[in-house]
């Protein structure tokens, strides 16, 4: 991780994350019984960038809690993750694995911030 908080920049790389789980569809995310998901996927690669500033915020409770955001400009994040083939009992059918791999060209920014926060809690 790479931080410069008054640019607004900051860039966060990832490789081999073995510990997240695939569990191919949105409505299984929310369903207690596959809390751990089906499948355990490998993050190979997580690349975010934020650049630039639009606006900065600045929170402290005046005893234990501050903190400093700024909103980036941009931010655009590449990834690149695997899952391998699987079958039951741990899916319930056959499934093949598949790498997914993102495109940069394609991203679209809707709200990117960083933040630093101090020691405490808030209350």
């Amino acid at each position: 991780m790479e931080v410069d908080f008054d640019a607004g920049e900051a860039v966060v790389q990832l490789k081999n994350v073995c510990s997240v789980f695939d569990v191919f569809a949105v409505p299984n995310s929310f369903d207690p019984a596959r809390g751990l998901g089906f499948v355990g996927a490998t993050i190979n690669s997580l690349r975010m960038h934020w650049t630039g500033v639009s606006k900065e915020r600045s929170f402290n409770n005046g005893s234990t809690f501050r903190a400093k955001s700024v909103e980036s400009v941009a931010a655009t994040m590449a990834v690149t993750a695997t899952t391998p083939p699987s079958k039951p009992p741990f899916t319930p059918s056959p499934k093949d694995g598949f790498t997914y791999t993102s495109d940069i060209k394609t991203t679209t920014t809707n709200f990117a911030e960083i933040a630093q926060v101090a020691n405490g809690a808030l209350f």
